[in-house]
């Protein structure tokens, strides 16, 4: 008998993995470097030479090419959870190889980040305000030229920017507001929101967490805030990158605080970025209850509010968290509530943005939204999404500029 496909064991993540190939048309790497179907494979090839002990040359080159083009460019996202006969997560099977390569200074940075969450916040809003008015002084043409040179020169470690990167967010106080009306929410704004504002170019320039207070006062909700904001969050920029003690550290924080914040479930947790509220479901008890912002809408505001539709063809993204959650209908619903027309992109899944790894590695990003710009018809000049990194990335490959939904809402 000869020929029979070698299937050694790598992780129990992916030992079940048939190679069906299943999960490659959803993945966002798919036509830039591997699938999940392939990264599995070449695992199980390392796997294989290194218990047989043979060739040592293959098996470390397997190793070094593997960090580019398996976990680099992962946008670990999970998206082929979905299409997955047996609902492997090929991702978190990236994030386990990131922290085994974790060196000891990037584990005591990581702990000292989680430490001091509310100064780091605090650096990078700032960091955001200040690249935001070198642009607004130099140009985009000369700021593109500048960071593209500065990236070169660095062997593509300086993150890349693009001029939809937003500006440091306007710093609020977050106070319980309390109305007359017996309607009741929790209202978690997310570090990426409390840090990230509206880019250059948006068209509407308020804060994303005061167009959700703006949705909140209109339906008559009171709204209380989770008390100890500036050190909350999910730990998903932790977990991404493989420190998984540092993202329970966070969680644990963060879950404490909206179990008192929610009366141990009793109201409901509202949280503006898809891909955190995500993270935390994944993570907390079933009892506290949590919606990202077209769920909420869908489920608490629509026998509430007076949606007058814009006149006008929006593009909407579906984030891998909403997928994942499986809410893709409801924003089918919430969409068609504020726009004449939605169009939802079917060549479109993950854009690849994932983060950080659209600045650090763009070509993901780039890859992963190439079919996006020809799906837009000419008369699209708006779109919607919910997950703030991921609307830099579909505003600079979609040529349009893409805000939180809650804005139209």
């Amino acid at each position: 008998i000869e020929n029979l496909k070698p299937m050694p064991a790598v992780d129990d993540i992916v030992n079940k993995c048939i190679e069906c190939g299943f999960c490659e048309p959803v993945c966002p790497s798919k036509n830039i470097t591997t699938t999940p179907r392939q990264r599995i494979t070449t695992q199980r090839e390392i796997a294989r030479l290194r218990a047989a002990h043979e060739d040592e040359a293959l098996m470390q080159e397997l190793l070094k090419e593997f960090r580019y083009l398996g976990e680099q460019t992962c946008a670990a996202d999970g998206l082929c959870t979905t299409a997955c006969p047996l609902s492997i997560n090929t991702g978190d099977l990236t994030k386990k190889l990131r922290g085994a390569r974790a060196t000891d200074g990037q584990k005591k940075l990581a702990q000292w980040i989680a430490d001091n969450y509310a100064t780091v916040a605090k650096l990078v809003r700032s960091s955001l305000s200040l690249v935001n008015f070198i642009h607004s002084i130099i140009g985009t043409s000369l700021m593109s030229g500048m960071s593209k040179a500065l990236r070169n020169l660095s062997g593509g470690k300086i993150p890349l920017w693009n001029p939809f990167l937003p500006k440091g967010a306007k710093t609020a106080a977050f106070r319980d507001i309390k109305r007359a009306a017996d309607l009741t929410v929790v209202y978690f704004p997310t570090c990426i929101v409390r840090a990230m504002g509206p880019a250059k170019s948006d068209p509407d320039q308020r804060e994303l967490y005061e167009a959700t207070l703006s949705v909140l006062e209109k339906a008559n909700y009171s709204v209380i805030f989770p008390k100890g904001l500036d050190e909350l969050c999910c730990g998903m920029s932790f977990s991404s990158k493989g420190f998984t003690e540092q993202a329970d550290q966070q969680f644990k924080l963060l879950e404490k605080a909206l179990r008192e914040a929610s009366n141990n479930g009793q109201i409901p947790i509202l949280i503006e970025n898809g891909s955190c509220t995500y993270t935390i479901k994944a993570k907390i008890d079933p009892a506290i209850r949590l919606y990202e912002p077209v769920e909420f809408v869908h489920d608490f505001l629509m026998d509430k509010l007076s949606f007058r539709k814009l006149p006008e063809t929006i593009a909407v993204h579906v984030t891998c968290s909403s997928t994942k959650m499986g809410i893709a209908a409801k924003w089918r619903t919430v969409a068609n509530l504020v726009a004449e027309k939605a169009i939802f992109p079917k060549d479109v899944t993950c854009c690849g943005f994932a983060g950080d790894r659209g600045f650090l590695f763009p070509e993901l990003n780039e890859a992963a939204l190439a079919r996006l710009k020809p799906e837009l018809p000419h008369d699209c000049k708006t779109g919607v999404s919910n997950a703030r990194t991921c609307e830099i990335g579909l505003s600079l490959h979609g040529g349009i500029s893409y805000q939180s939904i809650m804005y139209l809402i």
